[in-house]
């Protein structure tokens, strides 16, 4: 039976953002963090996934686990932390430490509105040296930011959504130098609003299934 190790479940929810901040930049209440590591067995040649990501890849976890049940063992480690924040890179790197993973899958950009394009930039070749560090031969897969609607309009997006499009031209350009593929998750909800829920950033279940499907895909 797979030994569990469930690093962090909600770390710091219910603790106000600003107390962890070193920068005024992040509007949001709480911080929250849920991990959930599964250590390799020794008498299995599965391949070892990794997702990280927000509240989308929170949802999508258990569906893509579902979908690879008999052909990989699946991770998580998500968080409403946002590259540009400071604790961002302190806390990826204290879980990555110890393992060793075949495919990650890395997926960051709805949170931290106040931080600038530029500043959020800045961390992605960090990222990606921290991801490969400990996973030097590990496939890294870039999944970029999904589109933000306007709460009970959908039809209309929000006044964040054209920070949303230049993060992902960011991502698009490291990705290209470096020759890392993009889950284009931008694309498959720009256009398909009927895959929203009312509050206009988070998908439904449909949106989930579709999002679970192209990851689960990647994995050979």
């Amino acid at each position: 039976m797979l030994q569990r190790i469930f690093f962090s479940c909600l770390l710091i929810i219910g603790f106000k953002v600003a107390g962890a901040q070193t920068k005024p930049y992040n509007n949001e209440m709480y911080v929250w963090n849920h991990s959930w590591i599964v250590a390799k067995p020794s008498n299995t040649s599965l391949p070892q996934v990794l997702v990280i990501g927000d509240s989308h890849a929170e949802r999508y976890y258990p569906v893509v686990n579902n979908l690879l049940k008999d052909k990989a063992t699946v991770s998580k480690i998500t968080t409403s932390l946002s590259m540009g924040d400071p604790t961002f890179m302190p806390h990826l790197s204290g879980l990555l430490g110890n393992f060793t993973f075949d495919y990650i899958f890395f997926n960051n950009g709805l949170h931290g509105v106040l931080y600038s394009p530029a500043e959020y930039a800045s961390y992605i070749s960090k990222v990606y040296k921290l991801l490969k560090k400990n996973n030097p031969l590990a496939t890294i897969i870039w999944v970029n930011t999904t589109a933000r609607r306007v709460p009970n309009n959908l039809d209309s997006f929000d006044a964040y959504h054209q920070d949303v499009i230049e993060r992902n031209k960011y991502v698009a350009a490291f990705c290209a130098k470096k020759n890392v593929k993009v889950l284009d998750f931008f694309s498959l909800t720009v256009n398909d609003k009927s895959l929203f829920t009312q509050d206009g950033i988070h998908v439904n279940e449909a949106g989930v299934a579709a999002q679970a499907k192209l990851i689960a895909a990647e994995v050979k």
